[in-house]
């Protein structure tokens, strides 16, 4: 495979590991300036049965899919590419130029609780965005999780979901001894150990990452109590009650009991320690047409306890941050609050614009556009009141209960996504656009052709 062209564009230079579910190597992108290096995964089907291809080519087109919508974030490897050639797939990622926690995690060489702190932060702000889109890594520990040399950032690689396409393709083909448990033992919860983890799966290996830092010991070498199961770590530790009490829960063998959500143990580390996070916790998406709910967190974020003011109503802000999050991601959050006191839309937009590359600047801007149309008004941020709602401007041939319910059976669907895609088959829309026209736009949009039907049956009669 060394020194093989793939596509006619990458040449493969060096082997990065390998196993059951295929090979990954370090490639040169020939036709780039430069031949920057990028990442290639080379997945072999066992058979190339007509009818297990198209399974295998489907699944594997799935998952694409999904890595792509990730890569929007700025701490996971963008998809650069997507292919099958000889019957074969691949995978094409970006290189990150860094090395990974394990490098940093000598045994007997235990972390400062700010430090573990600070990688909690950050981590969790990338968990909040992949669980967002209905997405489990799966293999959370030091050796996936890269400190890139440039800025320092984590990056968070190597997600076990494409391992489970192939075992899921391996069941298929009838090779059942290959449908194991996806993940690294010690770092592996007891749902995901009997194959059926969770969003809070993730959180438990996050925990573990954390307890190895704080302690300098491997999880297979900690205790464990004898009656409950649980993990004996705290004697092991130079660490406060509050951080331990936080640790000790994301680790709790019944998930019922763990933390449910990156947002909660966010929210428990703000509490406890009053911490300004860098990256503010990420709602779900909402939409211009529904009257949110404010949380204390949001609120804060928002500015409605203080004297500031801000041209833009709740829905709007609500608005230019879930746009904002699918070209950046969870910063998107402190971008916002950082201008949100601009005088006018265009001055907010421009502001934001600078965070993005020309491409994205371009998109942004038509997205929001819609904002450059309404009279500027000042919004007093206080406590006692919440703007009154902006009503968007829409084409005349889509109205607003339309939008509800396409968004509606969409979120039950595909989650929270369904907004974005929603948003983005508006602007391919005109004035005589009719229901059914409509409807057909945001199905193209689907990238899963069952759900795209299922959606459509839904809507049309």
């Amino acid at each position: 495979m060394l020194g093989t062209l793939l596509v006619g564009r990458y040449q493969i230079r060096q082997m990065l590991g390998g196993g059951g579910f295929g090979k990954t190597y370090i490639a040169l992108d020939t036709q780039r300036p430069g031949q920057p290096k990028c990442v290639v995964k080379h997945f072999q089907p066992v058979t190339h049965n007509p009818e297990f291809m198209e399974t295998a080519r489907r699944l594997f087109t799935s998952e694409a899919e999904t890595l792509e919508r990730l890569g929007y974030h700025d701490q996971i490897p963008r998809l650069l590419a997507y292919f099958e050639e000889h019957q074969e797939f691949f995978l094409v990622q970006e290189f990150i130029d860094g090395h990974s926690l394990k490098a940093e995690m000598p045994p007997n060489q235990p972390w400062t609780e700010k430090k573990v702190i600070a990688l909690l932060q950050q981590a969790l702000d990338i968990l909040q965005f992949i669980h967002l889109h209905k997405v489990i890594h799966r293999d959370i520990k030091p050796e996936n999780m890269l400190r890139r040399l440039h800025d320092g950032k984590l990056v968070l690689i190597d997600f076990g979901a494409v391992k489970e396409v192939q075992t899921q393709i391996s069941a298929i083909s009838g090779q059942t001894e290959m449908t194991v448990a996806i993940g690294t033992p010690g770092y592996m919860s007891l749902e995901q150990f009997r194959g059926k983890p969770r969003l809070n799966s993730d959180i438990y290996s996050l925990g573990i990452v954390c307890i190895q830092a704080l302690t300098g010991v491997h999880p297979r070498e900690l205790a464990e109590d004898p009656v409950s199961g649980e993990i004996l770590w705290q004697n092991s530790a130079e660490v406060s009650p509050m951080l331990a009490s936080v640790l000790s829960k994301m680790v709790l063998n019944n998930f019922k009991l763990r933390y449910q959500s990156a947002t909660e143990v966010l929210e428990a580390l703000q509490q406890n320690f009053h911490l300004q996070a860098e990256t503010q916790i990420t709602v779900a998406p909402s939409t211009l047409t529904q009257q949110p709910q404010l949380s204390l967190s949001q609120q804060q974020r928002l500015g409605l306890h203080s004297s500031n003011s801000s041209i833009l109503s709740v829905e709007q802000y609500n608005y230019l941050e879930n746009v904002l999050t699918t070209f950046v991601g969870p910063i998107a959050a402190t971008l916002l609050r950082r201008t949100a006191s601009a005088s006018s839309y265009q001055e907010l937009i421009d502001s934001l614009a600078l965070h993005l590359t020309a491409n994205q600047q371009t998109e942004f801007k038509k997205k929001v556009e819609p904002l450059l149309e309404q009279p500027t008004i000042k919004y007093e941020n206080t406590s006692k009141s919440v703007p009154e709602k902006t009503q968007p401007t829409t084409n005349s041939g889509i109205n607003d209960t339309l939008i509800r319910e396409c968004e509606r059976e969409l979120l039950d669907l595909i989650g929270p996504i369904a907004v974005f895609l929603i948003q983005k088959a508006k602007k391919s829309t005109s004035a005589t656009t009719s229901r059914a026209e409509f409807i057909k736009i945001i199905s193209d949009e689907i990238p899963d052709a069952q759900k795209a039907w299922q959606f459509q049956q839904r809507l049309l009669p």
